[in-house]
């Protein structure tokens, strides 16, 4: 069992530690087809509508633009929120947005989202996850001396030693998003940004370093979610949502049902109710589908240890973009 204990503090800011930045590269190329499990390179149905978080020029249209291909209609968001409100209200087929980062960890928003969703007319389901080996590039102008660097915080937390080391005379500046730092540095002759090296086209500027060298890999992980659950065949994963007694013992009586059925652990979120901050939600993602008796049965033993226990969609796990 891998997992992440949640921080019942506050999100992290706004594109939140994703894929530092958790946005995508705005180059369209060729995806994968609509969500149905097509595969690379088909282009989706004309008519569907994706919605994600960011602008052009974040690796989570990067994301979007490789999985549901340019016959998709991609369409931007600001908000983790407003992708959430596209799909639940019709506008989008399906959202793309960021679960966790490796080195900033879930992303809370995200969370939230799925738990405020769930139990409402509009709640939405978890249809798949992507992933993405996030590459950081130096964005600029050649010939300048930049005075300012740009990008969100978590490619800044990545790089942040290498900047200064390198560029011991520029203001290192945060920024909402790595689209955003590429856009303050076109609009700024003096100035230099981190970020997805697809922006670079749209903000027309140059690929001064491709790929800056991070400790270890920089992973961002991301979920598709839609209105309709779309249970693999096999080999996919669930995500559970439940509550607990405040007693000793709760939550290990709880993953102990899971581990008795040999159902695996892939990932752990707690959350504080905010009308009641000493009791938590948990976010539990794990190997296997609900249409399996061994997981129906694990899920029937939960109930006698957790409270409203409630699937929040059986999905694939597709492979990792590099």
């Amino acid at each position: 069992m891998s997992a992440d204990a949640g921080n019942p503090g506050a999100a992290p800011r706004d594109e939140a530690a994703a894929a530092g930045g958790a946005e995508a590269a705005a180059a369209g190329g060729a995806g994968e087809a609509a969500a149905g499990g097509a595969g690379e390179g088909e282009p989706a149905a004309a008519s569907q509508r994706v919605a994600y978080f960011g602008r052009p020029g974040t690796f989570s249209h990067e994301v979007a633009s490789r999985r549901f291909g340019q016959g998709a209609e991609l369409e931007p968001r600001r908000t983790i929120s407003a992708v959430f409100d596209a799909v639940a209200g019709g506008a989008a087929t399906y959202g793309v947005v960021p679960i966790e980062n490796a080195v900033g960890g879930p992303i809370y928003d995200t969370v939230d989202e799925l738990i405020r969703r769930e139990g409402t007319g509009a709640g939405l389901v978890v249809c798949e996850e992507l992933s993405l080996h996030v590459t950081l590039s130096l964005l600029g102008r050649k010939g300048v001396t930049p005075r300012r660097i740009y990008s969100h915080f978590v490619p800044l937390k990545h790089c942040g030693d290498w900047l200064r080391e390198n560029y011991p005379g520029a203001q290192i500046l945060e920024a909402e998003s790595t689209a955003e730092a590429v856009e303050r540095a076109a609009q700024d002759g003096e100035a230099w940004a981190i970020g997805n090296k697809g922006a670079a086209a749209i903000y027309k500027l140059d690929i001064l370093v491709p790929k800056l060298g991070v400790k270890g890999e920089n992973i961002t992980r991301f979920f598709v979610v839609g209105r309709a659950e779309e249970p693999p065949p096999a080999g996919g994963r669930t995500l559970l949502l439940f509550g607990l007694d405040h007693r000793p013992g709760a939550l290990v009586a709880a993953l102990s049902a899971l581990g008795r059925h040999h159902i695996n652990l892939t990932r752990i979120v707690s959350r504080a109710l905010p009308d009641s901050p000493e009791e938590y939600l948990f976010l539990v993602e794990c190997e296997g589908s609900t249409e399996e008796p061994s997981f129906k049965e694990a899920l029937a033993l939960l109930q006698q240890h957790a409270t409203g226990v409630r699937s929040l969609g059986s999905f694939r796990v597709s492979q990792k973009y590099e």
